[in-house]
């Protein structure tokens, strides 16, 4: 298999080897590569269990915040009025 950057864990794996071999196809022969896990509420304990089995900690993606301005602009017959939303993600 070719170099794969991102791996995405759609579904968590329950075992600790599924989740080695899934993580293992991105940073192949020496490049850096990310796996990317979705989890569930419920995920959480094969989640502590496969950090136990492996010795590690499989941390949460950083939260980042984004600060962005929307603009709406409406017109009318008369008048062209300019709305300004801040949003915070």
């Amino acid at each position: 298999m070719q170099a794969v950057n991102v791996v995405i864990n759609f579904d968590f794996p329950k075992m600790a080897e599924t989740y080695l071999h899934r993580i293992g196809r991105s940073g192949r022969f020496g490049h850096l590569g990310i796996a990317i896990n979705l989890i569930t509420y419920e995920d959480r304990f094969a989640l502590h269990r496969i950090e136990q089995e492996l010795g590690t900690e499989i941390k949460p993606i950083p939260k980042v915040n984004i600060s962005t301005h929307v603009y709406f602009l409406k017109m009318t017959s008369r008048q062209i009025v300019l709305f300004d939303f801040h949003i915070s993600i």
